[in-house]
């Protein structure tokens, strides 16, 4: 589905008159509704890491034993708390972060070592301590920001449409019904259940793409044949 075919079905379903063209359009209505796909677009990519736009082969970091920062690649869309690093030395711990300046003060201030290496994102690159031993390499999976493609499907450097013909890496239902209560809000017209439709619809797909660790908290522990729940008083 490409931009002018997402414009259009905002149009339609805000009872506005469909446009033949949508970038090049000279209604001020449709190039908001334009706008409104662009900036949905932006914020799904802050509020979810999507399967689709994640790197297919890890991008790794190799540690020389005192190199402490490294770039990120310029398309990163973000780090969180659910990103993960794994480090060749410790493959099957995870190495803590992002952790905060404060908790990195006292980590550096320890008389011992922290193993594996913490993280956290300073600018454009990604801080370890200790340092990275020498032959030391981290791997890590990203999503990259780029979810808008020319017609031959290739992604921008920018994320930003170019041409009525460009594609999305991200769900054309989502772009729509956030661009459809985005315009409504801007416009001043009553927007709350266009905004809960858009809600919904993103929980539920972001729901279904979650690929996390999921920790059974209410699992019951085995209780021993031989467990007495109460208190025996010594009557001596």
């Amino acid at each position: 589905m490409s931009l002018l075919s997402i414009v259009q079905g905002v149009a339609r379903r805000c009872n506005y008159q469909q446009p033949t063209v949508a970038i090049t359009s000279a209604d001020s209505n449709v190039l908001q509704m334009v706008d409104c796909v662009q900036d949905i677009g932006d914020e799904l990519i802050e509020r979810w890491g999507w399967q689709g736009l994640k790197i297919r082969v890890p991008v790794t970091f190799t540690g020389d034993g005192n190199t402490t920062a490294f770039a990120m690649p310029t398309n990163v869309a973000n780090f969180g708390p659910a990103s993960t690093f794994v480090s060749s030395a410790y493959p099957t711990l995870t190495m803590p972060g992002p952790v905060n300046e404060e908790d990195l003060l006292r980590i550096k201030a320890l008389p011992v070592m922290v193993q594996p290496a913490c993280w956290r994102q300073v600018d454009d690159q990604i801080e370890f301590y200790p340092p990275l031993a020498s032959g030391e390499v981290v791997s890590y999976v990203y999503a990259q920001n780029s979810w808008v493609m020319n017609a031959a499907g290739t992604p921008y450097a920018t994320p930003a449409f170019v041409a009525d013909t460009d594609t999305v890496v991200l769900s054309e239902r989502l772009l729509r019904l956030g661009a459809i209560q985005l315009w409504k809000r801007r416009k001043g017209y009553e927007y709350a259940e266009e905004l809960e439709d858009f809600e919904r619809a993103l929980d539920r797909q972001a729901g279904q793409e979650n690929t996390g660790r999921v920790i059974n908290m209410t699992q019951a522990m085995p209780i021993p044949d031989n467990l007495f729940a109460g208190t025996i008083r010594d009557l001596r």
